[in-house]
């Protein structure tokens, strides 16, 4: 493993730790990606070409950008799958 390889595999514990005794911050963005999912949840169906579809759009992009940051690996820290 070289220097680079050690520096990143640093960060990403510091990050987990982080994670494990900042809470609160991870509460935050979840509870704001569940009223996302929420109102996108409202959308579906709407009119093609509606400002409803352009707003169903923006939020999905939000909503799949936070999921691909928050759970990388496709899955919950300690969930099932």
């Amino acid at each position: 493993m070289n220097t680079f390889d050690r520096q990143i595999t640093s960060a990403a514990r510091q990050l987990d730790d982080v994670a494990l005794h900042e809470p609160s911050m991870f509460e935050a963005a979840d509870a704001m990606h569940a009223l996302l999912v929420g109102r996108a949840d409202a959308l579906m169906g709407c009119t093609e070409g509606s400002p409803q579809e352009a707003e169903l759009s923006s939020i999905a992009d939000a909503i799949e950008a936070y999921e691909a940051i928050r759970w990388a690996e496709g899955k919950i820290p300690g969930g099932k799958g």
